[in-house]
């Protein structure tokens, strides 16, 4: 399952010339409130002053330091002229009240400055652990992506929840152009994405405003990891002020860092893979090179040696001779249908031409197709007279029953019988003929890659190129078929094949 996305907490959105007006406003009602409560309960003016002091410290909660300024030069001015009397005037102080006021107005602007000081920095820290708290989430999201789609698509999530905004990732493609990735939000107009490539081609950060009737702030943050630049970032913020606070800026840039570690990951692991490919295509290269050259030298030096010698006998010796040939050149045969048909695979070039088949005809073709390569190995046939017919390609089936019944004659001693049998399995869905040696079976370390192209069992009593285990695994699937392999009971390889099974209610016509 994909991992889930983490819900990070939104950064506000800038608006610093209402927010100033905001906290003078909120100023100016807490001082008028205090006014006015000193109008309605009559208590000494020097104790209103307290009340005022204790009001500019709650407001150092609230507000910042110039604001608290005003609050304090607000509030000495209110006192004087509504709260001492004579009140609505401004009356003239004496030195012992100007004192009182000079020190209540100091008071005021000290306490209020360490406030706000203090209040600035509990904030500071709070943003400051909101970043990590959000990097962390990110970083966890992102290394339990399993492709770089997921991945992508968690950063976008996160960026337009954290940003309030929309979001385009646009990563460089193998010609250097900017490619749109699907799991953005935002589709870049001519503007911003001429932008884009600009970021990309200076590596540097870039900030653009939009024009009403849709303002909106629009921030492209190259993708660059060592140097390179490997996309942008961009984010839309409608209706925001141009102007991204530090603490901001500080985490969209954090946010690219992460993301350009993805994409350098998943590049990485590209080129891994790519790597392995080319090794592995290597090293089939030479394997089939190697095999083939083997494999072509010696029926070749059969018929070389038995045309040479052919002329010069006579009888039955002559008779041998050609049987040699004959051997060989199917032996010749078998290699390059095989050849062709893992071929004919790997293109994806395959067609079934599916019919109705009986059993006992393909396999009759297969053994025909294999000459003298069983002479001297019993062979048990088991298929019952009900035997039903069934869809199948019989061209490749012989070639499936040929494959099997020679891979059973290498991997036995001589002598060794073969057990062949059809039939209809309990669930009657599907119908099965097997293939079952008495040799030393199949080793449970090589069962793996048994079915792999140019694998040879080590108790193989003949050469070959390992492909025809590989080519009735491909003919089976391509025909909606499967093969499965199990022991023999007493010991030997079993190889079942199953193709699907469909009644028919008329005998179809030969």
């Amino acid at each position: 399952m994909p991992a889930a996305s983490p819900q990070p907490s939104s950064l506000p959105i800038a608006h610093p010339a209402w927010a100033a007006l905001r906290e003078y406003l909120e100023v100016t009602a807490v001082i008028a409130v205090i006014t006015i409560a000193a109008w309605l309960i009559p208590v000494d003016a020097r104790v209103w002053g307290d009340v005022y002091l204790l009001g500019v410290i709650a407001l150092c909660l609230r507000v910042g330091p110039w604001p608290i300024l005003f609050a304090a030069v607000l509030s000495v001015v209110a006192w004087n002229y509504a709260v001492m009397p004579p009140r609505m005037s401004f009356s003239r102080v004496d030195l012992k009240e100007g004192v009182f006021l000079g020190t209540y107005f100091v008071v005021a602007i000290i306490a209020g400055q360490l406030t706000a000081r203090i209040r600035r920095q509990e904030l500071h820290e709070r943003l400051r652990e909101q970043r990590a708290t959000t990097l962390f989430h990110l970083t966890r999201a992102l290394s339990s992506a399993r492709t770089l789609g997921e991945g992508l698509q968690l950063a976008r999530e996160q960026a337009d929840e954290l940003f309030r905004g929309r979001t385009a990732l646009l990563l460089v493609d193998p010609e250097g152009w900017l490619d749109l990735r699907p799991e953005s939000s935002l589709l870049l107009d001519p503007t911003n994405l001429a932008l884009a490539h600009q970021a990309r081609k200076t590596a540097t950060a870039i900030q653009h405003y939009g024009r009403p009737p849709e303002p909106a702030l629009t921030w492209h943050m190259p993708l660059q990891r060592g140097g390179v630049v490997l996309g942008v970032m961009s984010i839309s913020r409608p209706n925001a002020h141009p102007a991204l606070t530090r603490e901001q800026r500080e985490l969209l840039e954090n946010f690219a860092t992460q993301i350009a570690a993805l994409i350098e990951r998943e590049q990485l692991h590209a080129a891994r893979e790519r790597e392995k490919l080319l090794a592995e295509s290597e090293r089939l290269h030479r394997t089939l090179l190697d095999s083939v050259s083997h494999e072509l030298k010696t029926p070749i030096a059969v018929l070389r040696g038995a045309a040479e010698r052919i002329s010069r006998e006579t009888g039955r010796r002559r008779e041998e001779l050609a049987g040699e040939i004959l051997t060989a050149t199917r032996r010749l045969d078998r290699l390059v249908n095989n050849l062709l048909s893992q071929t004919r695979l790997e293109a994806g070039r395959l067609s079934p031409r599916l019919d109705w088949c009986d059993a006992r005809d393909f396999i009759t073709a297969g053994r025909r197709m294999l000459g003298d390569a069983l002479s001297g190995r019993p062979l048990k046939i088991e298929i019952p007279d009900d035997m039903p017919l069934f869809m199948a390609d019989a061209a490749l089936m012989e070639h499936v029953l040929a494959n099997l019944l020679l891979n059973a004659a290498h991997h036995t001693p001589p002598d060794t019988g073969i057990d062949l049998s059809a039939g209809v399995d309990p669930s009657g869905k599907r119908v099965f003929i097997t293939v079952a040696d008495h040799g030393p079976g199949i080793p449970a370390e090589e069962r793996a890659a048994v079915f792999q192209k140019f694998q040879r069992g080590a108790h193989a009593t003949a050469t070959g190129l390992g492909l025809g285990l590989s080519i009735v695994r491909g003919f089976m699937l391509a025909q909606g078929g499967d093969v499965q392999l199990a022991d023999t009971p007493g010991g030997g390889a079993t190889f079942t094949l199953y193709l699907p099974h469909q009644v028919h209610e008329t005998v179809p016509q030969e």
